[in-house]
């Protein structure tokens, strides 16, 4: 029998877990801290952090907020949005992420995804 993993997403724009349809007709739902907090004591085996406004505004990720659902948390923590250089891995990573995705990051760069993974490890790296 196959093993079901439930994975919830966050998705975050202005620092709140938002919901919508393709990121159209967005709105919000909750504090991110508490949410994540919430998925962890009701048993998800990891969780998803996307800021998924970072690359659309040429920002880099949230790491205030994300330092916080880091402490909150004790399952596998998967971050991405704005995720750019392996200075953005390093950066996500000491803010407590156990893996970094890239998206757009990756498509300006393909070689970044060798990179990081050679540095720290194919299991670290998420192409999404």
């Amino acid at each position: 029998m196959i093993a079901k993993r439930i994975i919830p997403c966050l998705d975050i724009r202005d620092g709140r877990v938002v919901k919508g349809v393709n990121f159209e007709g967005v709105r919000d739902v909750a504090d991110p801290v508490e949410m994540a907090r919430f998925y962890n004591d009701t048993g998800a085996d990891e969780l998803v952090f996307y800021d998924i406004t970072a690359s659309y505004e040429g920002r880099r990720l949230f790491t205030d907020l994300l330092k916080d659902v880091a402490s909150q948390v004790f399952i596998p923590l998967t971050v991405g949005g704005g995720i750019n250089s392996l200075d953005d891995f390093d950066r996500v990573l000491k803010c407590g992420a156990d893996k970094v995705s890239v998206n757009s990051g990756a498509i300006r760069d393909p070689d970044l995804i060798g990179r990081a993974a050679k540095r720290y490890g194919d299991q670290c790296v998420v192409l999404s």
